[in-house]
Parts: structure tokens; C-alpha cells; sequence
């Protein structure tokens, strides 16, 4: 027993020793490495870097390769996690399976070994059931790329899981995404037997198989994303989205979904693939692809396969309806189809330029025979509209057409029409038209049209054609004028190698008096005449006029044809755009099988636009061997006269030579000079023209080497001694321009390379003169050279420049510009040194004395749309005074300093009063959104705009701008001003708001904005106590303050202006003393509210009474009243206003203050005339007007004789006493004034104001 105990406990050992072993290998990584190891010794060709993991608890492979000669297969990570918990249920479960980096070729497939053995037929499989379920949580296979006999495949991410139980697999939702397919180049068919299986196919019913899946499934979702075939017309599928079931033969798909960039489809289907395989299926495609885009496609279909059902319709800019059945089982195809259409149109995304409305096909048959109808209406631009209604049958080898109606143009065309192909091609056909009437589509050709035609056609075996025309008979009237074109046609080329043949026994067209005829044959032997006489070409063709007549001969053999031709015209023109008096064209021609001519061409006084032709005469004579051109065109612009013979090779090209020629241009008479080489090379595409020069005195352009110019070549020009003289035709008169210019230019290009230009252009010493007006000096701006150098090689433009300005200074520069092809990027200097501005001084009028110099050194670099800049630009010592300008300046200097995209601005101006301080800068880093501000600075600057104001003005205002705004703020003050106003300027008054400009063809010309930004403003402007305006009467002193703003809109302004005491106003010939005056801005400039009250001066009145004018109300609709303090009636203090006094109180000089006040009036009316007479006498600020009061009142003439020196002629109005004076103007405010009258005096005045 002790040895059975033994056993016992050994057996058990050896058990629980098996257990662990077991244990070990499954549960530990000993036995996945155990497992690699066996499994790289069993299989060579297998290598594992390492592993980890346990084989039921999961484990993972790194590096994996296998290489065995034919497949090359490696994986980066394998890993797979098992559920052991499941196996005692027992089920199988996958956690994780994932592959990663997997990379598999296989070129070619292993050879295969001979199978002796024959397999037995075995039944098909119709069920497959699993011994135990499977369930997979998770697969990944990301980053694969495989190479399988040529095709290859690859994606970037799939993911999936899935259910295996019993005979059901359900596939849970998976992606699939980034796959990029290349699919091997296709094997060579031979379609030769292709064609004969198709050939040889039994026409019998195509009898479907029963399929019956072993396995049910269920698709819960499939979607691939950014899929990719490459190829000849690659193909991309953005989604495909898939969720279907089957069980059995029946196969349900509950959503399919597709976008690709041609289209979107939505569909779902349902099919059992047994008997005819009946089926469902509902699609909507709504189409992406141009020029369809927009329109939506939609698919019924029921039935079986046996008998399909089919319903489609298409709508959008394109409508179409399709109904029928099919049988797509029977080899005849039977079917029974209808579709329909209300619209379709070409070009479909665009405006229609035709129309088809109102389409039918009816077509029912088989492919033994079928016969079919149509009916339609077409439209379009320039076609007339057509009504068609045809019907016809056919089938395989042949198409005809029974009955043919076209209902156009008001009458209609009707025929027939047969065509076969089972042979070979042939066709006949006959047209009938009855009352064509051209004139409904178009109005010049109003008429009416009727006739047959007959053809007939087809093509041979050798791979030509034929065609007859056996009868052509149409007539009629065109625009009142008969109309017949009758006669018959043969042509064909049977052997298809171009030998055309035509033959007619007459072709005929006429119509009214011009005809055109052709009668003979063009076959081996040519004997074909035709010819033109046409009397009126306008009875044809209106705009058209005149008369042509000739005839053209073609006779000899095909292989050496002879054309001789006449034509000659008179009194040609085409409205009033061209005209010809005559021409005449006339010789002999030789084609083949050597080119020999000899033509002549005749034209006189022809006109087209600017080009007036007086006489042409072209003659070519020769063979190919030898043959001359004479050409003597008298015209204007363009003269020539040349002579040019040459010799034709036609398998190296043509070579000629210029023998001489003679050009007059607007710009002289041009000769060459020598005999020039000319050529071109049909081997190379290359012209070549020899060394030569267009010369005129001492002015000469010559080609200094040969040139030889196609899609390559290289050529070298020189300008020598150009002189400006020669464009003095096109130089205004009051411009004189001297000197010449010389240039020297080479170019050489090629295709797929960069072009290489050099250019050089030199002008000596010269200048350009204008006289502005002949009182005035010339404005003259001379050079003593001036150079320009530039060169393009590589893609990078290298450029300079000096102007030396004579008798002043230098501007020069030099500029690179790279990729010129693409984004130019610039790298220039600009400098201008020493450079004075005192010539301009002709130029601006109202300086009498101008100056200044300009000295600049910049630098310009970046792209050449949006360069940096760096460097300063300076204009110092600036002068420039004059009589008739606002402001003095002495001296100034401003300098703008550039810092790549920014700049600052420094300017100091000194005036005769002191400075004008200017502060600037600029920021145009991003160009949509540039900005610039300015700052101005002064204090009681002069300012004059002579003869009328004269102001110190104390500026302090800042100016910012930007791509949409301005904006200006600030103070102005004004703290003295002297506003002398005799009569008001032109621009005074504004234009009507109702103005309406025509232009050259009298049609309204549209206004365009002057500024291209909103402004903004907000400016106050303070009017100092010190500001006297003298208007019309008015003599006053102004104070106030007025606050400028625009904000979109026009400016506004608001404040107050006062009139301040002691001011008067002269009006009824008085002078009243304004005793209130108050100007309110309340809006526009144009309208301020007025309150002001003028009173007679109460030292001139009697009765201690006030009586006056007030003024109240708007600018421009203000109210006057008389008043009177104490009150009275209007005419009481109308006198006391004009008299001083009451209506009623005695006195003998009431019509004499009357007279005085009716005379001051008529003359403040008179203001503008006067003065315009006196400019006409030589008489300046000529006025007439009254002075004094009471029996002292005058009417006075005066007037500027000389600068300074005043005349006045005065003549008392009720005494007839006259008096003279002449006052002259020492200096500022000191005169001397000499009086001669009833008495007489010689004063010295001095004039000035204390406030």
C-alpha cells in the first residue's frame, strides 16, 4: 500500500505540477514569449522585437517582420485582450484587438503547384453556425498601408466591434477613414474575342441564381470618410454611411448616404434575391456639379428585375420628367418609355441663350424594333423660334424618320428622313419649305420663302464619304427684291485620303440685280467657272453700297490646277465707317503642284476711321523659286513705298531680301538703308531679318545684329540722335521742346526661362519751354543730361537713373526688383541734391517772388505694393511773397523723416508776423487702414486775400485722415481783421441745386463725390474786438464766437456774431447808427438768424425821437420794420428816419432829404456795373455814391488812377457846387490829400484806431 501511496502522491505532484505549467504559460509573459519563440523557429521568415503580456489576460507584439521572398509583410504593434472570465460560459470575448503601422507587399502571387486531384461538387452552403459565440469589443487597424499585385491601399483609422451567435453576426457601429486607393494599370483585353463572346451570347432569358445567405446580419452603422481613388480621373468620396440588415434572400437597406463633391444621394432599398429578385428602391440626389449645381435628382423604382418600374424626375433650372418599364433580363430589352420636360435651357447656370419648352418623347419597342415621337418648341439667341414634331422607328441598324414638321419663321418646313449603319452608312433625306418668312426673327430681311431639297449621302470602307445634292429649288422675295437659288451638287472623297471632288451642272443665286453663278467640275481635270455681278450691293445688304463684277476660272489637272481671276468694284462703303472709290484685282494663279502667281491690286480713295487711302498698287509676280512683291501705298498717316523678292522652300522655309523701302510718318520720311536679308525657318519657327537702319537726316533706328524672333530669339535696337523736332506735330503750341534722345536696347527670351532685357536711354543736353501767356515769361526747365539704365536677367529688375538739371540740381536713384514673375519685392534710393525751386516762379502767378531747394536721400525696400520707406525728405529755405497772395512766408523749413512704415513731419514757417509751427506724422503699416494726423500752430498770423480781407489769425488746429475720415479740430482765433467788401465775388453766389450738366451727347453727366470720405469737424472760431467790416453801406465792428461742426453731413455752425457800438449802416441815403446787431447760428452757414436795429443818429434828429430799421428773422427771408420810439405811424418815422424830423414840420428841405435818399438807393444798385466800366478804362475800384446829409449831400465819382494814387470828382446835389480831390498814399495809414472846390486844401492825414 506504501507504493500505491507513493503513486498517489507522485501522480498528484505531476498534476499540480501540469496545472502550474499550464498556469504559467497562459497567465504569465513566459508563455507569449515561449509561444513567439516557437512560432519564429517553426517559421524562419518571422522575426518579433519583443513582447509583453500573458496570452489569456492580453499581450502585446512590437516590431513585427516577415520577409520570405514574395511577401513583405511588418507591423509596428499587435496587441490582443482577452476576457478569460468569459470562457466559463463558455463564450469567447475580445476585448482589444488592434494592429498599428502594418505594412504588407506582395508583388506577385506564389506559384501555384498542379492540383491532380478533382474536388467533388459539393451543394452550396446555406447555413453556417458558430459553436460558440464571439464577442469582439473593440478592432482598431490604424496606419496600413498595403501593396497587393499592384494595387495598392491605404488608411489612416478604422475602428469597429462586433457579435458572432449562432448563424447571426451584428457588426456594431464602425469608421473607416482616410483611405487613399491606386489600383494596378488593367491587363490588355482582346476585344476582338470580347466582341465575338458578346457575339456569340444566347438570346435567351438571363436566368437569376437563388442566393441564400448562410449567416444573417445586422449593420448598425458603416461609415467611411475622405476616401480617395487615384488614377486617370481621380475619384473622392467625402462620406459613405451604410446601416442595413439581411436574413436569408432578403436584403433590407434602411439608409444609405453618400457626398461626394459631385452630388449628395439619400437612399434606402429593399431587395429579395430570389425568383426575379423584386425589389424597392428610393433615392434623392441632390447634385453639387457645374454647371448643374442646384439641381435635385430623384429615383423610383419597384417591380423585379423581370419588370422594372421606373419613375425619375429632375428639377431645378432644368426640369424633366421619366416614366416606363424595363425589362432588363430579356436580351431585347423591351420597354415603354415617356418622358417630359417644360423647361431646358443653354447654358444652364447662366442667362439662356436657347430654350426648349414643352417637351414629349414618347418611345415604346424593343431593340428588334421600336418606334418613338417627339414634340418640342426651341428658342434662342440667334436662331427663330421652332416648333418640332417628328415620329419614326427603328432599331439596331437603322433609324428612320416618317414624318417630319418644323413650324418656323411664320411657315413651316416638312420631309423625311432614312438612315442605316448595319453595312455601312448611308442616308437620303427631302425638305420641303413653305412660306419661310426670314423677316419675323430678323427685320432687315423682311420676305417670303419657299422650295425643296433633296439629298442623299453616305460613307465608304475605305473611310470617305459621298454626298448629293440632286435637287436645290428655292425661291421667293427678299426685302422686295426676288430671290432664287436653284441647281444641283455632287462631292465626295471615297477614298478618304482629302482628293475632294465637286460637279455641278449649275449652282445659282439671285438676288434683285446681283447674282452669283457656278457651273463645271473640280475632279481630275478642273474645268469650274464662277461668276460675281452685283450692280447694287445695297439692294442685298443694306449699309453695304456699290458695285462688283468678276469672274474666276478654275481649269487644268487636279495635280496642277490653274485659277484665273477678275473682280473689280466701284463706289464701295460700309455705312459710314468705311469707303473705297475703286479697286481692281486681277491674275493667275498656279497652286500646285509649284506655287506660280502673278496678281495685281488696285485701290483708290478709300477711308476707314482716321486712315485715308489715296492710292494703292500691290503686285506679286513669280514661283516659289523666285517671285518679287512691289508695294506703293500713298496715303495718310502712313506712306510706304518697297520692293521685296524672295525664294520659298517648303521643307526649310522662306528667305527674301528687302530690296529697298521708303516709309512717311507723322514724324518724317523714314528710308532704309541698305538691302535687307529677311526670312523664316519651318524647322525652327524662327524669323530672321539682317542688319539694317530706318534713317532720317541724322536720326537713324537700326537692328545692330541679326535678329532671329520666334518663341525664342535675341535682338539688339539702337536709337542714334532722335531729335525732338521730329514730334514737334504732336507737342501743344504753346510748348517748345529741345534736344534728342539716343537708346540702345537688347533682348533675348526663350520659352521655360526667364526673359534677359537690357536697356540704356541717354539724352543730352536739352529743355522743355511753355509760355503760359504772352505777357508773361516762359516757364523753361532745362537738363544738361539725362541717363537711364536697365536691366532684366534671372527674374530681378536692376535699374538707375541721374537727371542733371541745368543750372540746378541733380536727381538720381537706383532700384532692384526681384521675382518679377511672382510677388516683386523692390529695394530702391531716391536722392534728390541741391535741387532749388526758383524756376517754378513763372508758374505761380501771385508770388512775385518764389524759392527753395529740396534735398532728399530714401531708401524703399519690401514688396513693391506695400514698400518701407527710410530717410528724410527735406525743403528748406522756402520764400515766397507776393501782392495777391494770404500769406508772406521768409523762411521755411520742413523736414519728413520715414521710418519704414511710419513718418513723422517737422515744418517751421516764419512769417513777416511770426511762425507757422507744423507737426506732423503717418502710419501706413497695414494699407487698409493707413492714418495721418497734422498739427498747425500760430499766433496773429497775416493773412490777406486781397483787395478785400486782410486778418490776423492765431491757428491752433490738429488734421487727422484715414482710408474713410477726416477729422478736424481745433481753435481759430482772429483777434484783427479789416474785411473790405465792394462787390460780391462769383462764388458768392451758388449754383442752383436744380443745375443739370450735359455732356457731349446730351445726356445728364452724373456729379462725382469730390472727396471719397465722410469729414469731421469741430472747430471754434473766436472773432476778436478788433475786426471792422466795411459792405455795401456797412460800417462795423464784429465780436463773437462760432463753433464749426460736420459730422457726415455739410458743416454747421452755432454761436453768436455781435455788431459792436458805434458801427452804421448807410441806407435811404442817411447814415444810421446800429443800435443792435446780433448774427445767430443755429445750423447751415447759409442760414443765420438775424437781429438787428439801425436808428438815425439821434444828433441829426429832432424831437428826441428814435427811429429806425429792424431787421429780424432768417438770412434769407428776413423781416424789415420801421419803428419809432415814441410810437407813431410808419410814415411819420419814415421821415424822421429820412429827414431828421416830422412829416408835418416846416421846412423847405424835406424833398431835398427825399431826393438824397432816393439817389443813394439807385447807386448802392448801380455798385457792380460802375466798376466793371472802370476796369474797362484802366480805372480801378471805379464806384459812384453819396456822401454828406441835408442840403450838404453829394453824388461822388472815384477811383484808383495808379497803385496808391485815388481820384474823387464830387457834385453837390442841390447846390451844383463840384469839388476835386486827389489823395496818394505815402506809406501805411499817411496820406497827402489835395481838395479844389469852394474852397480849397492841401492835408496830411494820418489814419489810426484806438479801441
Amino acid at each position: 500500500m506504501i507504493w500505491l501511496k507513493r503513486v498517489s502522491l507522485g501522480l498528484l505532484a505531476l498534476i499540480l505540477l501540469l496545472i502550474i505549467a499550464i498556469a504559467s504559460l497562459l497567465y504569465t509573459p513566459a508563455g507569449v514569449k515561449i509561444a513567439v519563440w516557437g512560432a519564429m523557429k517553426a517559421l524562419p521568415a518571422l522575426s518579433v522585437e519583443s513582447s509583453s503580456g500573458a496570452l489569456l489576460k492580453g499581450f502585446q507584439l512590437n516590431k513585427i517582420q516577415y520577409k520570405d521572398g514574395i511577401v513583405d509583410l511588418s507591423a509596428d504593434n499587435v496587441n490582443l485582450t482577452l476576457d478569460d472570465s468569459c470562457l466559463l460560459m463558455p463564450e469567447i470575448c475580445v476585448t482589444d484587438l488592434g494592429l498599428t503601422g502594418v505594412r504588407f507587399t506582395m508583388p506577385e502571387l506564389p506559384a501555384s503547384q498542379p492540383d491532380t486531384d478533382v474536388e467533388p461538387e459539393t451543394d452550396p452552403i446555406t447555413e453556417i453556425v458558430m459553436p460558440l459565440p464571439i464577442r469582439i469589443d473593440r478592432v482598431r487597424l490604424d496606419d496600413i498601408e498595403l501593396d497587393i499585385l499592384g494595387n495598392k491601399v491605404a488608411w489612416k483609422q478604422f475602428s469597429t466591434a462586433a457579435e458572432l451567435e449562432g448563424s447571426h453576426i451584428t457588426l456594431k457601429p464602425t469608421d473607416w477613414q482616410g483611405i487613399d486607393l491606386t489600383l494596378a494599370p488593367a491587363s490588355e483585353v482582346d476585344s476582338s474575342k470580347s466582341a465575338e463572346s458578346v457575339a456569340d451570347s444566347p438570346s435567351q432569358p438571363i436566368v437569376l441564381p437563388e442566393v441564400v445567405l448562410p449567416m444573417s446580419f445586422d449593420i448598425e452603422r458603416f461609415t467611411i470618410k475622405d476616401f480617395k481613388l487615384n488614377g486617370d480621373t481621380p475619384q473622392a468620396v467625402s462620406l459613405l454611411e451604410l446601416v442595413a440588415t439581411a436574413k436569408g434572400s432578403d436584403v433590407d437597406i434602411s439608409k444609405l448616404a453618400l457626398v461626394v463633391p459631385q452630388a449628395k444621394l439619400d437612399a434606402t432599398a429593399n431587395v429579395t434575391l430570389t425568383g426575379d429578385y423584386p425589389l424597392l428602391l428610393d433615392a434623392v440626389t441632390d447634385i453639387a456639379l457645374e454647371p448643374l449645381q442646384g439641381h435635385n435628382l430623384t429615383l423610383k423604382a419597384s417591380g423585379s428585375l423581370a419588370k422594372l418600374t421606373l419613375n425619375a424626375s429632375l428639377k431645378g433650372t432644368l426640369d424633366a420628367i421619366v416614366a416606363g418599364d424595363l425589362s432588363p433580363l430579356d436580351p431585347k430589352l423591351p420597354f415603354d418609355l415617356k418622358v417630359s420636360s417644360k423647361h431646358i435651357q443653354w447654358p444652364i447656370d447662366t442667362k439662356a441663350e436657347f430654350e426648349v419648352a414643352n417637351t414629349t418623347l414618347n418611345a415604346e419597342g424593343s431593340l428588334d424594333g421600336f418606334t418613338f415621337n417627339v414634340k418640342s418648341k426651341i428658342d434662342g439667341d440667334p436662331m427663330p423660334a421652332v416648333a418640332v414634331n417628328l415620329k419614326g422607328d427603328g432599331d439596331l441598324n437603322k433609324l428612320a424618320l416618317k414624318s417630319l414638321k418644323v413650324d418656323t419663321l411664320g411657315g413651316s418646313i416638312t420631309g423625311n428622313a432614312n438612315a442605316s449603319w448595319k453595312d455601312a452608312v448611308r442616308w437620303q433625306g427631302q425638305l420641303d419649305f413653305s412660306h419661310i418668312q426670314p423677316g419675323i426673327e430678323w427685320p432687315d430681311a423682311q420676305g417670303d420663302l419657299s422650295g425643296t431639297l433633296r439629298t442623299s449621302g453616305g460613307l465608304t470602307k475605305q473611310g470617305g464619304w459621298f454626298v448629293t445634292l440632286p435637287e436645290l429649288a428655292i425661291d421667293g422675295v427678299i426685302m422686295e427684291q426676288s430671290f432664287t437659288l436653284n441647281g444641283q451638287l455632287d462631292a465626295d472623297d471615297r477614298s478618304g485620303k482629302g482628293n475632294v471632288q465637286l460637279e455641278t451642272d449649275g449652282l445659282n443665286l439671285k438676288h434683285g440685280p446681283n447674282g452669283l453663278t457656278a457651273k463645271g467640275k473640280l475632279t481630275k481635270e478642273w474645268a469650274m467657272s464662277a461668276q460675281i455681278d452685283a450692280p447694287d450691293l445695297a439692294q442685298s445688304l443694306p449699309g453695304l453700297r456699290g458695285r462688283v463684277q468678276g469672274h474666276v476660272n478654275l481649269s487644268g489637272k487636279m495635280a496642277e490646277p490653274k485659277i484665273d481671276l477678275a473682280l473689280s468694284g466701284n463706289a464701295l462703303g460700309w455705312q459710314e465707317q468705311v469707303a473705297l472709290e475703286s479697286f481692281e484685282l486681277a491674275g493667275e494663279v498656279t497652286p500646285a503642284p509649284q506655287l506660280k502667281a502673278d496678281i495685281r491690286l488696285n485701290a483708290k480713295n478709300g477711308t476707314f476711321d482716321t486712315f485715308k487711302l489715296n492710292d494703292l498698287n500691290l503686285t506679286f509676280r513669280g514661283t516659289e523659286d523666285n517671285h518679287k512683291l512691289l508695294l506703293d501705298l500713298n496715303a495718310d498717316p502712313v506712306s510706304a513705298d518697297l520692293a521685296l523678292t524672295g525664294k520659298l522652300d517648303r521643307s526649310t522655309g522662306w528667305q527674301g531680301l528687302l530690296n529697298q523701302a521708303q516709309i512717311e510718318t507723322p514724324v518724317g520720311s523714314w528710308t532704309l538703308n541698305k538691302p535687307t536679308a529677311l526670312g523664316y525657318n519651318l524647322k525652327t519657327a524662327l524669323a530672321n531679318v539682317a542688319t539694317h537702319c530706318w534713317q532720317q537726316d541724322k536720326s537713324s533706328l537700326c537692328l545692330v545684329e541679326n535678329l532671329e524672333a520666334g518663341a525664342s530669339g535675341h535682338a539688339k535696337v539702337a536709337v542714334n540722335d532722335f531729335d525732338f523736332d521730329l514730334i514737334k506735330p504732336f507737342i501743344p503750341e504753346n510748348t517748345t521742346l529741345t534736344g534728342k534722345v539716343g537708346a540702345n536696347l537688347e533682348a533675348t527670351w526663350a520659352p521655360q526661362s526667364s526673359p534677359y532685357v537690357k536697356a540704356q536711354i541717354k539724352l543730352p543736353s536739352g529743355s522743355v519751354l511753355q509760355q503760359m501767356t504772352r505777357d508773361e515769361e516762359p516757364f523753361i526747365v532745362g537738363w544738361d543730361s539725362i541717363s537711364l539704365n536697365a536691366e532684366v536677367k534671372n527674374d530681378v529688375l536692376n535699374a538707375d537713373w541721374l537727371v542733371a538739371v541745368k543750372n540746378n540740381g541733380d536727381l538720381s536713384g537706383k532700384a532692384t526688383v526681384t521675382q518679377l514673375t511672382s510677388d516683386q519685392q523692390l529695394n530702391a534710393n531716391v536722392k534728390i541734391d541741391r535741387f532749388t525751386l526758383d524756376f517754378l516762379e513763372p508758374v505761380i502767378k501771385d508770388y512775385h517772388k518764389f524759392g527753395g531747394q529740396i534735398d532728399t536721400n530714401l531708401t524703399v525696400t519690401g514688396p513693391i505694393k506695400h514698400p518701407a520707406i527710410n530717410g528724410l525728405f527735406k525743403v528748406t529755405k522756402v520764400t515766397a511773397t507776393g501782392r495777391k497772395v494770404p500769406l508772406d512766408v521768409t523762411n521755411a523749413d520742413i523736414t519728413a523723416s520715414f521710418a519704414g512704415y511710419n513718418a513723422t513731419l517737422q515744418g517751421n514757417v516764419q512769417t513777416p508776423d511770426g511762425k507757422l509751427l507744423i507737426r506732423g506724422s503717418g502710419d501706413w503699416q497695414d494699407m487698409a487702414a493707413w492714418k495721418t494726423e497734422l498739427h498747425v500752430n500760430g499766433k496773429e498770423l497775416q493773412v490777406s486775400v486781397p483787395p478785400m480781407v486782410a486778418l490776423k489769425v492765431s491757428p491752433d488746429l490738429m488734421i487727422s485722415a484715414s482710408p474713410r475720415r477726416a477729422e478736424i479740430t481745433g481753435n481759430i482765433g482772429i483777434p484783427w481783421g479789416r474785411i473790405n467788401v465792394k462787390q460780391l465775388p462769383q462764388s458768392a453766389v451758388s449754383v442752383s441745386d436744380d443745375e443739370i450738366i450735359l455732356g457731349d451727347n446730351l445726356k445728364p453727366v452724373k456729379k462725382e463725390e469730390s472727396i471719397p470720405f465722410d469729414i469731421k469737424t469741430n472747430v471754434l472760431v473766436k472773432i476778436g474786438n478788433d475786426v471792422k467790416l466795411s459792405a455795401f453801406g456797412l460800417k462795423a465792428g464784429l465780436i463773437g464766437k462760432l463753433s464749426v461742426r460736420q459730422e457726415g453731413k455739410g458743416p454747421l455752425i452755432y454761436g453768436e456774431v455781435n455788431i459792436t457800438k458805434g458801427s452804421s449802416y448807410r441806407s435811404f441815403g442817411q447814415e444810421l447808427v446800429i443800435r443792435k446787431g446780433q448774427i445767430l447760428f443755429n445750423g447751415p452757414a447759409d442760414q443765420p438768424y438775424l437781429s438787428i436795429e439801425a436808428i438815425r443818429d439821434p444828433d441829426n434828429i429832432e424831437d428826441d425821437v428814435v427811429a429806425g430799421l429792424r431787421v429780424t428773422g432768417p438770412a434769407d427771408a428776413p423781416k424789415v420794420d420801421i419803428f419809432s420810439d415814441p410810437a407813431m405811424p410808419q410814415q411819420n418815422a419814415l421821415s424822421y428816419i429820412l429827414q431828421g424830423k416830422d412829416i408835418d414840420s416846416e421846412g423847405g428841405d424835406n424833398n431835398n432829404a427825399m431826393t438824397t435818399a432816393l439817389i443813394g438807393m439807385g447807386l448802392a444798385q448801380s455798385g457792380q456795373l460802375v466798376g466793371d466800366v472802370g476796369k474797362a478804362v484802366g480805372v480801378q475800384d471805379l464806384s459812384v455814391s453819396t456822401a454828406g446829409s441835408g442840403d450838404d449831400s453829394q453824388v461822388t465819382i472815384g477811383g484808383y488812377i495808379a497803385p496808391g494814387l485815388q481820384v474823387k470828382y464830387g457834385v453837390g446835389i442841390f447846390d451844383s457846387i463840384g469839388e476835386f480831390t486827389v489823395r496818394y498814399r505815402l506809406m501805411t495809414d499817411l496820406y497827402v490829400e489835395a481838395v479844389s472846390g469852394l474852397d480849397s486844401a492841401v492835408d496830411l492825414l494820418y489814419q489810426f484806431e484806438f479801441n
